[in-house]
């Protein structure tokens, strides 16, 4: 396995975040702290449910929650949990598995394309026999491009068809 550059990483996470905002992905979290007596009783002491920039900009307002209420019960566990999402689909792991294909499938997608053009790129300012329609290297990428554009077609699909069930179940 080759040794992964950091550049490529952050290739990477930019991809995910085009796929994301092409789905329109809402990102929010729910935060529910609770304590645990001795008797193993849980109870639900408080609970917060915010877009995640609000969250990751006031994340100290939750951990100074937390330490105050283990202030208040110091001899219960006070524990926090946290639970990410997206808004439009709920807090659904169905969902969520099938949004990240999604995004996952989206991100392939982008990054096939974008080193596709760097290749052509490279290729006709380096190469004066270039020619796209010939190249071999180039034609497997474009089929594999074709296939995961069909990955991200069926993935839409199949996410369009839980949440159509899901609707069903709930009228």
């Amino acid at each position: 396995m080759r040794q992964e550059k950091a550049d490529d990483f952050i290739q990477m996470a930019k991809s995910f975040a085009k796929a994301e905002r092409e789905l329109g992905v809402q990102k929010w979290v729910s935060i529910s702290i609770e304590r645990v007596d001795k008797n193993r009783n849980r109870e639900q002491i408080f609970n917060y449910d915010l877009p995640r920039e609000v969250y990751e900009r006031w994340e100290w307002v939750v951990n100074w929650r937390r330490a105050k209420l283990v202030c208040k019960y110091p001899k219960d566990h006070v524990n926090c949990y946290f639970s990410f999402y997206d808004k439009r689909l709920g807090n659904n792991p169905k969902f969520t598995a099938d949004l990240k294909t999604l995004t996952s499938a989206k991100a392939q997608v982008t990054r096939v394309q974008r080193k596709i053009d760097e290749y052509i790129a490279y290729n006709k300012a380096n190469n004066l026999f270039f020619d796209e329609n010939t190249d071999e290297d180039l034609l497997k990428a474009r089929k594999k491009l074709v296939i995961k554009m069909a990955n991200v077609k069926a993935a839409e699909e199949r996410l369009k068809q839980k949440i159509k069930q899901v609707k069903e179940k709930t009228i």
